[in-house]
């Protein structure tokens, strides 16, 4: 009994956090994607960088409230909340510029 107990609440953490995060990172003035931003998911410390296209793509195990972060140089830092905790989250992120 008790491995099962163990088992379906292994398998629901797993559903119920196991997500990514995809979109794209643009100049805000410009709508120009951004290559080599930094996306991290500061809870688990899982990061990437944008592709040539502005692109990023983020999985891990995730929960609604983690903090996603967007940095890239010349850029103000970005940061927002994820909504869900299964799935795809497509976030797409326009980036302001320094003055």
């Amino acid at each position: 009994m008790l491995k099962k107990h163990i088992f379906i609440s292994a398998a629901f953490l797993f559903l119920a956090g196991c997500s990514s995060v995809v979109g794209v990172v643009r100049d805000k003035t410009t709508s120009t994607p951004i290559s080599s931003a930094t996306v991290t998911v500061m809870r688990t410390s899982s990061s990437t960088t944008t592709d040539a296209i502005g692109h990023y793509n983020l999985s891990g195990m995730f929960i609604p409230g983690d903090t996603m972060m967007v940095n890239a140089p010349g850029y103000n830092i970005y940061t927002g909340t994820l909504t869900k905790g299964s799935g795809q989250e497509i976030i797409d992120i326009d980036l302001v510029s320094k003055k």
